[in-house]
């Protein structure tokens, strides 16, 4: 019976453990009498359909079952054994739909799967009884395997060896023969069907000789037809070549008449075109030095009314500061400067929103201005805005670490919140980078008093000490 023992693996899992399961097998049960891999399936075959009559025509099926086995996976990272159409699966359900002994091989330290862990069709595999095969143990486990399919096969099955002893009892056989009449009968005529086979070959030869003959002619004839199409065929090649290189050649003499043309024309193009360049160059040259010269006078005005600017704000004389930063920013628009500047004037005549705006612009052309984000801070604490005006004061410490008056603006912020730790450790960093600065002592001080902690009267006292007139503003 022909694939009388089908192997079943998966090849990613145990390739190289079915191969010694099939070749130790194959010294046993014969080749001839195993089938083990798809690529045995004819071209064209619905595969399925072979599968499942190979299974079929199989007394004994064995599933190798590796480490990876139930788990492996596709390109798309599907389990294996959940496609319908999986070889392996294929194998195993027919298997099992048609109640063939089928063995588990559990190979390199694989376990049983269980129930759950299988497709619907491949569920009553868990329940068949397993062999297994360890690699340190190779050639004793595989003859345990051995034995348990000699039990499954009934001994139906010979291999080389059984048809070796078969064989040279035939050979006994016929000396047996030799020696009596019945034998020396049996004798001749087997030699006169062997002479009757040879007659019969030989005729089956002469019979086909002119028909040979025939296919060598016709092989000949089409080659002879063959060389003389490639003949004609070369001759038609070269014949069309000469017409294409006649055909190039009279098509470069007249590109070079027209590239002569198109030179002269585009060098006399090249030569205005430079005119132009050059006439324009100059124009522009004129009008970036003229605008440069005009934006160097204003930038030189606007820095002398800013300067005024400020000798105005030094003298307390806030309008005519007011007035001199107008014209400093009408000169300049850019001139962040002089908007942070007039901003912190606002913030001295009260005008909190025009203070706030001026500063939005400052910050928004200089987004690194320090000082103008502490002077919204302090518009923002102005107009009882608290966390604005800390989120301000936050933003100058971030840009200037070393801003003493941004953490005691904070400190005050976090005091009218009512968050006293929070305006103390402000207080204590602003008089560590300024330990003269009477306004944050007084401040720290007044803090401390409000929530009883020791030092409140010595910071006032240093205030004082430091500042008396301007104690505690």
């Amino acid at each position: 019976m022909p694939d009388t023992i089908f192997i079943n693996y998966r090849r990613e899992d145990s390739i190289s453990t079915a191969g010694r399961l099939h070749d130790r097998l194959a010294q046993t049960f014969g080749k001839k009498n195993l089938f083990m891999d798809v690529d045995s399936i004819p071209a064209g075959v619905d595969f399925v359909a072979h599968l499942s009559n190979q299974v079929a025509a199989c007394n004994v099926v064995l599933v190798v079952i590796g480490r990876n086995w139930l788990n492996a996976r596709d390109e798309s990272g599907e389990r294996r054994l959940d496609d319908p159409d999986d070889f392996v699966a294929i194998e195993i359900a027919a298997a099992l739909a048609r109640d063939i002994r089928v063995i588990p091989v559990l190979v390199d330290g694989a376990r049983m799967p269980k129930p759950r862990e299988l497709p619907e069709s491949l569920k009553p595999l868990a329940r068949r009884q397993a062999v297994e095969v360890r690699h340190t143990h190779f050639a004793k486990d595989a003859e345990a395997l051995v034995a348990r399919m000699r039990e499954a096969l009934g001994n139906e099955v010979a291999g080389p060896a059984r048809w070796r002893v078969r064989a040279v009892a035939g050979v006994t056989a016929m000396a047996a023969l030799l020696l009596d009449g019945v034998g020396g009968y049996a004798f001749v005529r087997h030699l006169i069907d062997q002479g009757i086979q040879r007659a019969e070959l030989k005729w089956e030869e002469e019979r086909k000789a002119p028909e040979a003959e025939v296919n060598r002619k016709v092989v000949d004839q089409e080659r002879q037809a063959t060389a003389a199409a490639e003949a004609d065929a070369k001759r038609k090649a070269e014949e069309a070549e000469q017409q294409r290189l006649a055909a190039v050649k009279a098509e470069q003499e007249r590109q070079a008449t027209a590239a002569a043309e198109a030179d002269a024309k585009r060098k006399a193009e090249e030569a205005e075109q430079q005119r132009l360049a050059a006439v324009k160059a100059e124009q522009e040259r004129q009008a970036t030095a003229a605008a440069e010269a005009e934006a160097k006078r204003k930038a030189e005005e606007a820095k002398k009314a800013f300067e005024q600017g400020n000798a105005a704000v030094d003298s307390g004389n806030y309008d005519r500061a007011i007035a001199d930063f107008n014209e400093a920013i009408r000169l300049n628009p850019s001139y962040a400067l002089a908007l942070g500047n007039r901003g912190l004037v606002y913030a001295k005549k009260d005008s909190y929103d025009r203070a706030i705006a001026d500063f939005d612009e400052a910050i928004r052309l200089d987004p690194k201005y320090a000082i103008a984000f502490r002077g919204r801070g302090v518009a923002y604490g102005n107009k009882g805005d608290y966390d604005r005006a800390i989120a301000d004061f936050t933003e100058a410490i971030r840009l200037d670490p070393k801003l003493a008056p941004a953490f005691s603006n904070r400190g005050l912020a976090y005091e009218r919140k009512g968050s006293f730790d929070r305006a103390i450790a402000d207080y204590n960093e602003a008089i560590r980078l300024n330990p003269t600065d009477a306004t944050s002592f007084c401040r720290r001080g007044r803090a401390k008093l409000k929530i009883n902690e020791q030092g409140g009267e010595a910071d006032i006292a240093r205030a004082k000490q430091l500042d008396a007139a301007a104690f505690c503003r």
